[in-house]
């Protein structure tokens, strides 16, 4: 559940990717689609430098043992 608000943000980022090429330069929305692209793509970026730090620390090399407490 925790993952469907950010696969929204990231499926919206894609939509307005798409958007932004088919709108004109001149159209009055075009400079309004790059902010919201760029708000999104760098909402979407800090949650991803968030995540890595985590997942890397849960990586368990291969033959070594993790220990896990409740």
């Amino acid at each position: 559940l925790l993952y469907k608000p950010v696969d929204r943000v990231t499926r919206s980022t894609l939509v307005l990717h798409d958007l932004l090429k088919h709108t004109p330069v001149s159209h009055p929305d075009h400079p309004l689609l790059q902010d919201a692209l760029r708000i999104s793509q760098n909402f979407l970026s800090s949650i991803n430098e968030e995540i890595t730090p985590r997942r890397q620390s849960m990586t368990v090399k291969k033959g070594e043992v993790s220990l896990v407490l409740c």
